[in-house]
Protein backbone atom coordinates (compact mmCIF):
# COMPACT_ATOMS: atom_id res chain seq x y z
CA UNK A 1 0.00 0.00 0.00
CA UNK A 2 2.95 2.30 0.63
CA UNK A 3 4.39 1.60 -2.56
CA UNK A 4 1.28 2.63 -4.17
CA UNK A 5 1.05 5.87 -2.44
CA UNK A 6 4.92 6.52 -3.28
CA UNK A 7 4.45 5.76 -7.33
CA UNK A 8 1.55 7.90 -7.12
CA UNK A 9 3.10 10.41 -5.58
CA UNK A 10 5.98 9.95 -8.53
CA UNK A 11 3.61 10.19 -10.77
CA UNK A 12 1.67 13.13 -9.64
CA UNK A 13 5.13 15.29 -9.44
CA UNK A 14 5.54 13.88 -12.89
CA UNK A 15 2.55 15.17 -14.75
CA UNK A 16 3.27 18.75 -13.03
CA UNK A 17 6.60 18.53 -13.89
CA UNK A 18 5.71 17.90 -17.57
CA UNK A 19 2.63 20.52 -17.14
CA UNK A 20 4.94 23.21 -15.84
CA UNK A 21 7.62 22.67 -18.67
CA UNK A 22 4.94 22.37 -21.13
CA UNK A 23 3.56 25.98 -19.89
CA UNK A 24 7.48 27.33 -20.15
CA UNK A 25 7.27 25.83 -24.02
CA UNK A 26 4.53 27.57 -25.12
CA UNK A 27 5.63 30.82 -22.95
CA UNK A 28 9.05 31.00 -24.65
CA UNK A 29 7.69 29.79 -28.10
CA UNK A 30 5.33 32.97 -27.99
CA UNK A 31 8.14 34.99 -27.01
CA UNK A 32 10.71 33.89 -30.34
CA UNK A 33 7.31 34.94 -32.33
CA UNK A 34 7.34 38.09 -30.62
CA UNK A 35 11.20 38.61 -31.09
CA UNK A 36 10.39 37.49 -34.57
CA UNK A 37 7.68 39.94 -35.20
CA UNK A 38 10.09 42.71 -33.61
CA UNK A 39 12.95 41.68 -36.37
CA UNK A 40 10.88 41.97 -39.19
CA UNK A 41 9.99 45.25 -37.58
CA UNK A 42 13.20 46.29 -37.29
CA UNK A 43 14.49 44.63 -41.28
CA UNK A 44 11.71 46.93 -42.61
CA UNK A 45 12.47 50.06 -40.97
CA UNK A 46 16.13 49.23 -41.95
CA UNK A 47 15.27 48.52 -45.09
CA UNK A 48 13.42 51.97 -45.37
CA UNK A 49 16.03 53.92 -44.08
CA UNK A 50 18.78 52.39 -46.63
CA UNK A 51 16.30 53.52 -49.40
CA UNK A 52 16.24 57.20 -47.82
CA UNK A 53 20.05 56.65 -47.56
CA UNK A 54 20.87 55.58 -50.83
CA UNK A 55 18.44 58.19 -52.36
CA UNK A 56 20.32 61.09 -50.73
CA UNK A 57 24.10 59.46 -51.56
CA UNK A 58 22.18 59.42 -55.43
CA UNK A 59 21.09 63.44 -54.96
CA UNK A 60 24.07 64.70 -53.58
CA UNK A 61 26.46 62.66 -56.51
CA UNK A 62 24.07 63.98 -59.09
CA UNK A 63 24.23 67.82 -57.40
CA UNK A 64 27.91 67.73 -57.04
CA UNK A 65 28.22 66.31 -60.87
CA UNK A 66 26.11 68.95 -62.14
CA UNK A 67 28.24 71.52 -60.49
CA UNK A 68 31.30 70.62 -62.45
CA UNK A 69 32.01 72.87 -65.26
CA UNK A 70 30.36 71.21 -68.45
CA UNK A 71 33.63 71.64 -70.88
CA UNK A 72 32.50 71.89 -74.61
CA UNK A 73 33.83 69.16 -77.17
CA UNK A 74 36.71 71.31 -79.46
CA UNK A 75 36.88 70.37 -82.69
CA UNK A 76 39.94 68.50 -83.93
CA UNK A 77 41.68 71.95 -85.94
CA UNK A 78 41.57 73.28 -82.18
CA UNK A 79 42.85 70.27 -80.68
CA UNK A 80 46.55 70.98 -78.25
CA UNK A 81 49.52 69.53 -78.58
CA UNK A 82 52.48 68.74 -75.91
CA UNK A 83 56.58 67.64 -76.94
CA UNK A 84 57.54 64.85 -74.79
CA UNK A 85 61.16 63.20 -74.07
CA UNK A 86 61.35 59.45 -74.16
CA UNK A 87 64.26 56.96 -74.41
CA UNK A 88 64.34 53.84 -76.91
CA UNK A 89 67.40 51.10 -77.41
CA UNK A 90 69.28 50.46 -79.98
CA UNK A 91 70.95 47.58 -80.53
CA UNK A 92 74.79 47.81 -82.08
CA UNK A 93 76.82 44.84 -83.53
CA UNK A 94 80.22 44.36 -85.46
CA UNK A 95 78.74 40.51 -86.82
CA UNK A 96 80.03 39.02 -83.44
CA UNK A 97 78.60 40.41 -80.67
CA UNK A 98 75.76 43.22 -79.63
CA UNK A 99 75.29 45.69 -77.32
CA UNK A 100 72.39 48.27 -76.12
CA UNK A 101 72.52 51.54 -76.05
CA UNK A 102 70.01 54.18 -75.12
CA UNK A 103 68.73 57.08 -76.99
CA UNK A 104 66.54 59.86 -76.35
CA UNK A 105 63.85 60.92 -78.66
CA UNK A 106 60.82 63.21 -78.48
CA UNK A 107 57.13 62.76 -79.71
CA UNK A 108 54.53 65.18 -80.22
CA UNK A 109 51.41 63.89 -78.52
CA UNK A 110 48.01 65.63 -79.25
CA UNK A 111 44.68 64.98 -77.37
CA UNK A 112 40.66 65.43 -78.29
CA UNK A 113 37.80 65.41 -76.54
CA UNK A 114 34.70 64.53 -78.38
CA UNK A 115 31.35 64.09 -77.50
CA UNK A 116 30.97 60.29 -76.31
CA UNK A 117 30.75 57.38 -73.65
CA UNK A 118 34.23 58.25 -71.07
CA UNK A 119 36.34 56.22 -73.61
CA UNK A 120 40.04 56.96 -73.03
CA UNK A 121 42.01 55.83 -76.73
CA UNK A 122 45.21 56.18 -77.36
CA UNK A 123 45.85 56.53 -81.41
CA UNK A 124 49.36 55.77 -82.89
CA UNK A 125 50.30 54.74 -86.33
CA UNK A 126 52.21 52.14 -84.74
CA UNK A 127 50.75 49.77 -82.14
CA UNK A 128 52.20 50.54 -78.71
CA UNK A 129 52.19 48.33 -75.90
CA UNK A 130 49.65 48.77 -72.26
CA UNK A 131 52.18 51.45 -70.76
CA UNK A 132 50.05 54.45 -73.11
CA UNK A 133 46.99 52.93 -72.66
CA UNK A 134 47.46 52.57 -68.61
CA UNK A 135 49.28 56.13 -68.63
CA UNK A 136 46.79 57.70 -70.51
CA UNK A 137 43.99 56.31 -68.11
CA UNK A 138 45.82 57.92 -65.38
CA UNK A 139 46.26 61.15 -66.91
CA UNK A 140 42.15 61.29 -67.46
CA UNK A 141 41.57 60.84 -63.63
CA UNK A 142 44.28 62.95 -62.30
CA UNK A 143 43.55 65.82 -64.73
CA UNK A 144 39.64 65.64 -64.56
CA UNK A 145 40.59 65.46 -60.37
CA UNK A 146 42.49 68.72 -60.84
CA UNK A 147 40.19 70.85 -62.97
CA UNK A 148 37.41 69.29 -61.16
CA UNK A 149 35.91 69.14 -65.16
CA UNK A 150 32.82 66.22 -65.71
CA UNK A 151 34.31 64.79 -68.77
CA UNK A 152 32.00 61.36 -68.33
CA UNK A 153 30.49 62.04 -71.06
CA UNK A 154 33.59 63.07 -73.30
CA UNK A 155 35.79 60.79 -75.22
CA UNK A 156 39.52 61.38 -74.74
CA UNK A 157 41.66 60.56 -77.91
CA UNK A 158 45.59 60.87 -77.33
CA UNK A 159 47.08 60.76 -80.83
CA UNK A 160 51.07 59.89 -80.27
CA UNK A 161 53.40 60.61 -83.36
CA UNK A 162 57.03 60.80 -83.54
CA UNK A 163 59.37 62.39 -86.02
CA UNK A 164 60.02 58.32 -87.27
CA UNK A 165 57.00 56.18 -86.34
CA UNK A 166 59.02 52.72 -85.93
CA UNK A 167 60.79 54.79 -82.48
CA UNK A 168 57.51 54.37 -81.20
CA UNK A 169 57.87 50.37 -81.14
CA UNK A 170 60.20 50.95 -78.74
CA UNK A 171 59.40 53.81 -76.56
CA UNK A 172 58.43 53.72 -73.28
CA UNK A 173 55.14 54.97 -73.18
CA UNK A 174 54.96 55.48 -69.03
CA UNK A 175 57.31 58.14 -69.43
CA UNK A 176 54.54 60.73 -71.44
CA UNK A 177 52.68 59.96 -68.71
CA UNK A 178 52.83 63.46 -66.86
CA UNK A 179 53.03 65.10 -70.51
CA UNK A 180 49.66 63.78 -71.27
CA UNK A 181 48.26 64.67 -67.96
CA UNK A 182 49.65 68.64 -68.91
CA UNK A 183 47.87 68.48 -71.92
CA UNK A 184 45.00 67.49 -71.01
CA UNK A 185 44.83 69.93 -67.99
CA UNK A 186 45.82 73.11 -70.93
CA UNK A 187 42.90 71.60 -73.11
CA UNK A 188 40.16 71.59 -70.48
CA UNK A 189 41.43 74.97 -69.44
CA UNK A 190 42.08 76.23 -73.02
CA UNK A 191 45.08 77.54 -72.48
CA UNK A 192 48.17 78.11 -74.08
CA UNK A 193 51.26 75.53 -74.18
CA UNK A 194 54.56 76.84 -73.65
CA UNK A 195 56.49 74.59 -76.53
CA UNK A 196 59.81 75.50 -75.15
CA UNK A 197 59.08 73.63 -72.09
CA UNK A 198 59.76 69.64 -72.56
CA UNK A 199 59.53 66.97 -69.66
CA UNK A 200 59.66 63.19 -69.07
CA UNK A 201 57.85 61.84 -65.74
CA UNK A 202 55.18 59.17 -65.61
CA UNK A 203 51.98 60.40 -63.95
CA UNK A 204 50.69 58.41 -60.26
CA UNK A 205 47.39 58.51 -59.44
CA UNK A 206 47.55 60.87 -56.52
CA UNK A 207 49.10 63.54 -59.35
CA UNK A 208 52.50 63.17 -57.94
CA UNK A 209 55.76 62.37 -60.92
CA UNK A 210 56.89 59.15 -61.19
CA UNK A 211 60.43 58.15 -61.88
CA UNK A 212 61.97 57.45 -65.21
CA UNK A 213 65.44 56.27 -66.83
CA UNK A 214 67.64 57.94 -68.90
CA UNK A 215 67.06 61.06 -68.14
CA UNK A 216 71.15 61.54 -69.81
CA UNK A 217 69.65 60.64 -72.92
CA UNK A 218 66.61 62.77 -72.65
CA UNK A 219 68.38 65.78 -71.58
CA UNK A 220 69.76 65.66 -74.57
CA UNK A 221 67.18 64.74 -77.27
CA UNK A 222 65.51 67.87 -75.08
CA UNK A 223 68.39 70.00 -75.54
CA UNK A 224 68.75 69.19 -79.59
CA UNK A 225 65.11 69.95 -79.91
CA UNK A 226 65.26 73.31 -78.95
CA UNK A 227 64.03 73.35 -75.22
CA UNK A 228 64.31 76.36 -73.16
CA UNK A 229 63.69 74.21 -69.76
CA UNK A 230 63.18 70.74 -69.37
CA UNK A 231 61.49 68.93 -66.33
CA UNK A 232 62.36 65.85 -64.59
CA UNK A 233 61.01 64.05 -61.52
CA UNK A 234 62.17 64.72 -58.21
CA UNK A 235 65.95 63.85 -57.28
CA UNK A 236 66.78 62.66 -60.83
CA UNK A 237 68.51 66.10 -62.35
CA UNK A 238 71.63 64.38 -62.27
CA UNK A 239 73.96 62.53 -64.49
CA UNK A 240 77.14 59.62 -63.97
CA UNK A 241 80.32 61.30 -65.26
CA UNK A 242 83.11 59.55 -65.77
CA UNK A 243 86.66 60.80 -65.14
CA UNK A 244 90.13 59.55 -66.03
CA UNK A 245 93.67 59.27 -64.83
CA UNK A 246 96.44 58.18 -65.96
CA UNK A 247 99.84 57.48 -64.19
CA UNK A 248 103.28 55.56 -65.48
CA UNK A 249 105.67 53.76 -63.91
CA UNK A 250 108.50 53.03 -65.88
CA UNK A 251 107.52 52.06 -69.07
CA UNK A 252 104.25 51.03 -67.81
CA UNK A 253 100.91 53.79 -67.99
CA UNK A 254 98.04 53.01 -65.88
CA UNK A 255 94.62 54.26 -66.48
CA UNK A 256 91.94 54.13 -63.96
CA UNK A 257 88.65 55.85 -64.39
CA UNK A 258 85.43 55.99 -61.59
CA UNK A 259 82.03 57.46 -62.81
CA UNK A 260 80.66 60.32 -60.71
CA UNK A 261 77.25 61.68 -60.07
CA UNK A 262 76.76 65.35 -61.30
CA UNK A 263 74.26 67.79 -61.69
CA UNK A 264 72.56 68.12 -64.94
CA UNK A 265 71.76 71.09 -65.66
CA UNK A 266 75.31 73.36 -65.68
CA UNK A 267 76.17 70.66 -68.31
CA UNK A 268 72.98 71.20 -70.35
CA UNK A 269 72.89 74.80 -69.76
CA UNK A 270 76.32 75.03 -71.46
CA UNK A 271 75.86 72.59 -74.21
CA UNK A 272 72.51 73.82 -75.65
CA UNK A 273 71.27 77.02 -73.10
CA UNK A 274 69.15 74.55 -71.79
CA UNK A 275 67.95 74.46 -67.86
CA UNK A 276 67.01 71.20 -66.17
CA UNK A 277 65.06 71.67 -62.85
CA UNK A 278 63.10 69.00 -61.10
CA UNK A 279 59.17 68.61 -60.14
CA UNK A 280 57.28 66.59 -57.94
CA UNK A 281 53.73 67.07 -59.14
CA UNK A 282 51.48 67.99 -61.66
CA UNK A 283 50.91 71.60 -59.83
CA UNK A 284 54.91 71.80 -59.56
CA UNK A 285 55.30 71.10 -63.35
CA UNK A 286 52.59 73.47 -64.20
CA UNK A 287 54.16 76.27 -62.67
CA UNK A 288 56.91 75.80 -65.37
CA UNK A 289 54.73 76.53 -68.01
CA UNK A 290 53.32 79.22 -66.73
CA UNK A 291 56.28 81.49 -65.83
Amino acid sequence: MKGIIILGIVLAASLFGNYFLFQNIQMLGQDIEDLNRQVSLFEKQSAKIQERLDSVILEKEQSTKSQRPEIKAPLSDSSKSITAVAVRPIIITDGFFQDVRYEGTVMNITVDIRNGTGLVLVNTEIPTGVDFQTSAKTAVQVAQGYTDANISNKDIIFSITAKNNDELQAVDGQSAGMAMTVLLVMEIEDRPINDKVLLTGTIQPDGSIGPIGGVAEKADAAGKYGADTFIVPKGQAITLVQECQESREGPFLYKSCKSEAKPLSPITEEKYGMNVVEATDLKSVLYYFEN
